[in-house]
């Protein structure tokens, strides 16, 4: 059985804790953002002498507490602000009596930033500061975007989400976090494998099928658990693999379902995974399109490989 090796690809490392932009303030011609969380060696954050068009190393420290609001200077009635618990901004048109959205994070674009980190914690995907500076031709919005790095809203009023731009793009590569998805490609990878063998039975299929229940049941529980539990489960799992395993050769199995289960659990794992890959990294841009594109895949390869398995039914039903 493939089921244990296949159980290995669920093992992550442990991940560094993320990176912050947590603070930004005008300081002169500057605008500083200063980053918290993951090690960046001496530099403390990143600095723009243009407007935030650019960025370059920062070593200075807070010249002053973060703020959640600012007004643009000279214009006391244009003001904005961070709006609590979500990436977004709010801007106002009359010192601050009213508000209204300027700017917050697609939904979509939200799930997947939300999936890096525990959106509860103060590493979650939020804004956390802003710092409004008066430019030549208008005036510029940066906002440190906590795990999202940095947000600029540049003279013309467009918003662009700067991330983490150089010399901290390093501090970008984190992805969403895509265990619940890998835990079920693992068991449906599992349960292809045991059932397209199951099907090849020709005796002691029920206590093959009671077998593979255990097996599934124990996989999923051993991926989503820790400490002793996860022992039992894994325990209960490869019980579960060595009870299907004496019953396939005992019973025996086809070696033609054999063959296919092989062949199309890692298929059945990759039409799974791949689409739910691929929406971490932006493509799709849609997490629905992602599973329904998983549903798809998936529904494609179990077809096929019930085609091959009734083939030989027929073929040995016909021979006997």
């Amino acid at each position: 059985m493939a089921i244990v090796p296949l159980a290995v690809f669920a093992v992550a490392a442990a991940a560094e804790p993320p990176s912050v932009a947590d603070s930004v303030q005008v300081d002169g011609d500057q605008i500083v953002v200063l980053i918290a969380g993951r090690d960046q060696g001496s530099i403390t954050g990143i600095s723009s002498l243009d407007g935030g068009a650019t960025w370059s190393d920062y070593y200075g420290r807070p010249v002053r507490p973060p703020q959640t609001a600012a007004c643009v200077p000279g214009q006391p009635q244009r003001c904005y602000r961070v709006l609590p618990g979500r990436p977004a901004v709010a801007e106002s048109d009359d010192g601050g009596k009213t508000w209204r959205p300027s700017w917050s994070l697609p939904d979509d674009q939200y799930d997947r930033l939300a999936r890096r980190y525990d959106p509860s914690s103060t590493t979650g995907p939020r804004s956390l500061a802003l710092a409004v500076q008066a430019r030549p031709e208008g005036h510029v919005v940066v906002v440190a975007n906590g795990v999202d790095g940095v947000l600029v809203r540049d003279v013309t009023g467009t918003w662009r989400r700067e991330g983490w731009p150089e010399p901290l793009a390093s501090l970008g590569d984190e992805t969403a976090n895509l265990d619940p998805e890998q835990r079920v490609a693992l068991v449906l990878a599992a349960l292809m494998l045991l059932g397209a063998v199951g099907t090849g039975m020709r005796r002691l299929s029920g206590v093959y099928a009671a077998s593979a229940l255990v097996v599934c049941v124990g996989l999923y529980a051993a991926l989503g658990a820790d400490g002793d539990p996860a022992a039992l489960a894994t325990g209960m799992t490869l019980l579960g693999v060595m009870v299907c395993l004496v019953a396939a050769i005992a019973g025996p199995a086809s070696g033609v379902a054999v063959a296919v289960g092989f062949g199309a659990a890692p298929l059945v794992y990759a039409a799974v995974y791949v689409p739910f890959y691929g929406w971490a990294h932006g493509m799709p841009d849609s997490y629905a399109v992602a599973v329904g594109a998983a549903v798809v895949m998936t529904a494609g390869v179990v077809a096929a490989s019930g085609a091959l398995i009734r083939r030989d039914i027929h073929r040995r039903t016909a021979t006997y």
